[in-house]
């Protein structure tokens, strides 16, 4: 649950009504929505961090969320930013760092990573919360936008695995009207493999 679908619940009433709001990975009722707020601005200072599997993956949708309502550049979506930071310094790396670096990412721009292991006082699971293209990041996030499409390319020329999990990605690219940003002999070679699965007469290829 996000933070648009949890202050809709809140102007429902639904808390009056006895409906649980949060999941119990917060703590304590009282202290739920501070702690959201807090943890949000500490990722966004921090850009990483470690904690329970459970409250990773919660925190995880409000991660998300803030990037995609500060993409929106209106007055009401910056509203709803303002009231989900609770620092200067927080706001001040959102817009001007974070920002720009998901410019051409839409979504997507966080990652839960498990780490397998587990809290030695309550043997509950570890994970790390941290957002995609930084530096230092455990690893690299797959690329967006042209990047995508030409790594899609290598992956479906180079490896069988990679055919099979790329075939659908690349023959939406062959059959779009925009020409993908990629070279003559590149598309020739996807055309080619992709009429194998398709079971047609392939093209005459030099």
């Amino acid at each position: 649950m996000g933070w648009i679908a949890t202050t809709r619940n809140l102007a429902k009433g639904a808390r009056s009504k006895g409906k649980r709001v949060y999941h119990k990975v917060f703590g304590p009722s009282h202290q739920q929505w501070q702690w959201v707020k807090d943890m949000l601005n500490i990722l966004i200072k921090e850009q990483r961090l470690q904690m329970s599997l459970p409250r990773a993956k919660e925190l995880q949708q409000y991660a998300e969320e803030i990037i995609f309502l500060a993409k929106k550049n209106s007055p009401y979506h910056d509203g709803l930013v303002e009231s989900m930071l609770t620092s200067a310094e927080a706001r001040r790396i959102l817009y001007e760092r974070m920002l720009p670096r998901y410019q051409d990412r839409h979504f997507h721009f966080s990652r839960v990573v498990n780490l397998w292991r587990y809290r030695q006082r309550d043997t509950t699971p570890l994970a790390i919360l941290e957002y995609v293209d930084r530096p230092g990041e455990t690893r690299p996030a797959n690329p967006v936008g042209a990047a995508r499409k030409q790594y899609v390319a290598m992956e479906f020329l180079q490896t069988r695995r990679g055919r099979r999990k790329h075939l659908a990605e690349v023959q939406r690219m062959l059959d779009s009207k925009r020409e993908p940003p990629l070279d003559a002999a590149v598309l020739e070679r996807c055309r080619f493999e992709c009429t194998k699965y398709q079971g047609l007469p392939s093209p005459d290829v030099e």
